[in-house]
């Protein structure tokens, strides 16, 4: 798949679509973990698959926030889990989605696949959005690290 712009090239090798999804959500774990650290935030990824938060960050004032990160390619982005995990995979099973809520995660941040933009969110101000939200809707989150100092208390 040739480059577009300032999207990032993806699956060049032609993996398996169901593999790449997983491999591809990995990728934005670890994307997101990095981009904390270079904002100047020690962050860790859960080696907890299928957990209900994918890193812990540092944010200073021994506070330490539980973060889910979810990536997106297109212009919107699930607030949701629990849809791939277990048995969910066989379709026949009882659905197991749920919002990410407070007892969940602190932060939801949301990786653009496309660009390694980041968009931190309270997990609180989540409440009123629906269980996925498009990308101009939450613009002002957008590369909005300030939100992490705030929730330390040290802005």
């Amino acid at each position: 798949m040739p480059q577009q712009g300032n999207e990032w090239s993806k699956n060049l090798t032609n993996i398996d679509k169901g593999i790449f999804r997983t491999i591809n959500g990995n990728s934005d774990e670890m994307i997101g973990v990095g981009r904390c650290i270079k904002a100047g935030f020690p962050c860790s990824r859960v080696d907890v698959t299928n957990g209900r938060y994918d890193a812990i960050i540092d944010v200073g004032n021994s506070r330490l926030l539980r973060i889910q990160i979810k990536g997106t390619s297109g212009g919107s982005v699930g607030l949701t889990g629990g849809g791939r995990s277990g048995q969910q995979i066989n379709r026949a099973v009882a659905q197991r989605t749920y919002k990410y809520s407070t007892k969940d995660c602190d932060i939801i941040l949301v990786v653009d696949g496309r660009s390694g933009e980041c968009y931190i969110i309270p997990i609180g101000d989540t409440a009123e959005m629906g269980k996925s939200v498009s990308l101009k809707k939450i613009a002002r989150y957008k590369e909005n690290w300030a939100i992490l100092k705030t929730m330390a208390g040290v802005a």
